[in-house]
């Protein structure tokens, strides 16, 4: 049986996992990290991923960033995702990275 968490323990588990969010990892892998970090039931850390994707959506909404800016974060945080997806040679990574980057930037409409 798990020992039940703090509010402070688990808005601290939310932080670390809205970290995780903003660093481009994903939902599947964030949640597993979580699980195994702080020894939590996977119903658990699904919960505190959801909250941690609703944390940063908050701060997003809240926050002054322009659509440029926010184009601009984006932009870093899909380079960031496709170098590393090369270096663990993830191609399919690689390759769907650079589709959600093009169609960001508008260049998937010059193939049509």
């Amino acid at each position: 049986m798990y020992k039940r968490a703090t509010k402070q323990e688990t808005e601290l588990r939310v932080a670390h996992a809205a970290e995780l969010v903003a660093e481009g990892r994903a939902y599947s892998s964030i949640t597993s990290l979580v699980a195994a970090k702080y020894e939590i039931s996977r119903r658990r850390a699904r919960q505190i991923t959801s909250n941690a994707y609703l944390l940063l959506k908050d701060d997003i909404e809240e926050g002054d960033l322009n659509r440029p800016e926010m184009a601009a974060k984006l932009v870093c945080t899909l380079e960031n995702a496709m170098h590393r997806a090369m270096q663990e040679k993830q191609y399919s990574a690689v390759a769907t990275n650079a589709k959600v980057l093009m169609r960001l930037l508008g260049l998937d409409e010059l193939r049509k």
